[in-house]
Formats: C-alpha cells, sequence, structure tokens
C-alpha cells in the first residue's frame, strides 16, 4: 500500500504540472466553465455565436468537459457503486481515457494518474493493486524512452542540430579557457547564455 501511496505522490505532482499547459481544468474551473456554459442559453445567442457553439473545436471542447466530469464523478462514487456497474463505468472511462491519449489530447502525467485510479477504484487486493500500477508504470517508462530515442534520431538528422552542436563544442572551450569572464557573470552562467544564444540562432 505504501508503494501506491509513494507512485500517487510522484504522479500527482508530474499531473498537476501538466494540467498547466495541458488543459485539464480543476473542478473548481470545470464547474465555473459549465455553470458559464449554462447560463447562456442558445436560444438568446446570436447567430455568430450559435455558429461558433456549433463548430467542432467547440463540440470536442464540450466533449472533453463532459469527459473530466465523468471521471469525477465516477472517482467521487466508485467506492459506492456495486461491483458490474463499477466495472462498467470503468470500462467506458478507460475507453474514453484511450482516445483521449491515442489523439494527444492527455498528457502521459494525466493518462498515468487517470489510469492509476481506475486500478484503485476496481482493484480491492493491495497486492495487486501494486503490481498493476508498476506494470503501468514499465510501460509508460518504455514508451518515454522509445519517444526520446526518435527524438534523438530525428535531432541527428537535422543540419541545424549538427551545426549547433559543432558551435557547442565550440563555446564550451572557448569559455574554459578564458582567464576572465565577461560582465562579472561566473563561467557557468556566461556559459549557459552563449550556449542559449548558439541555440537560437542555429533555429531561427
Amino acid at each position: 500500500m505504501r508503494t501506491i501511496l509513494l507512485w500517487l505522490l510522484a504522479l500527482t505532482a508530474v499531473a498537476v504540472a501538466a494540467a498547466v499547459t495541458g488543459g485539464w481544468l480543476p473542478p473548481s474551473k470545470a464547474k465555473a466553465d459549465t455553470a458559464g456554459a449554462a447560463g447562456s442559453p442558445h436560444n438568446a445567442a446570436t447567430p455568430q455565436l450559435q455558429a461558433l457553439l456549433a463548430t467542432p473545436q467547440a463540440r470536442n471542447y464540450r466533449q472533453r468537459q463532459q469527459f473530466q466530469r465523468d471521471a469525477q464523478r465516477f472517482f467521487r462514487e466508485a467506492r459506492s457503486l456495486g461491483p458490474a456497474a463499477r466495472s462498467q463505468r470503468a470500462q467506458v472511462l478507460e475507453q474514453k481515457i484511450d482516445v483521449y491519449e491515442n489523439a494527444g489530447e492527455l498528457s502521459a502525467g494525466e493518462t498515468l494518474l487517470l489510469r492509476v485510479g481506475l486500478i484503485q477504484a476496481t482493484v480491492a487486493d493491495p497486492a495487486e493493486q501494486a503490481a498493476l500500477v508498476e506494470a503501468l508504470a514499465q510501460r509508460y517508462r518504455g514508451d518515454a524512452a522509445r519517444r526520446n530515442a526518435r527524438w534523438q534520431a530525428q535531432q541527428q538528422r537535422d543540419p541545424r542540430f549538427q551545426d549547433y552542436k559543432q558551435r557547442e563544442r565550440d563555446v564550451v572551450a572557448e569559455v574554459m579557457a578564458m582567464q576572465a569572464i565577461p560582465g562579472g557573470l561566473d563561467r557557468d552562467e556566461y556559459l549557459r547564455q552563449r550556449l542559449q544564444a548558439e541555440r537560437e540562432r542555429a533555429y531561427r
């Protein structure tokens, strides 16, 4: 059980950071957005607003909000559900998680946190929970390693990256050989600034 709690603490930190940029709203924000939408009936909307609400982007946003509400409701009510109802709702939620993850609309941190929550909600045995969480973590670590390997391979084929790496070696050698650092900076900070400038130049 301690293993699961430690995993959840770590995963929560990852998911909260991802939520800032990934659009995963906290419950209070989700309720505020829902209330705002409910407070402006479509009958009173202008034609321009009606057209905007009918766009695929707006529909996707409403579906995403509904998914968030469904997930929050399930985790809140899971303990009070019977085994059959809990399993059925968990399966529906897992299918939606798959869809959003495959579409790139959930970060790895968000997805992992949701899947750990499903394990806790549907598996009663602590030892089995721990084993499933560990297997899930290994899967996501493997996915991350493969993505990183693909990115590294892509970078190696990028002429801009090759140019930057050459300049990086030259700048490091130059800065390390300096007897005095300009601007009163320490060597590490001056090197950081020089390398940042080289990255910006290479990828302009």
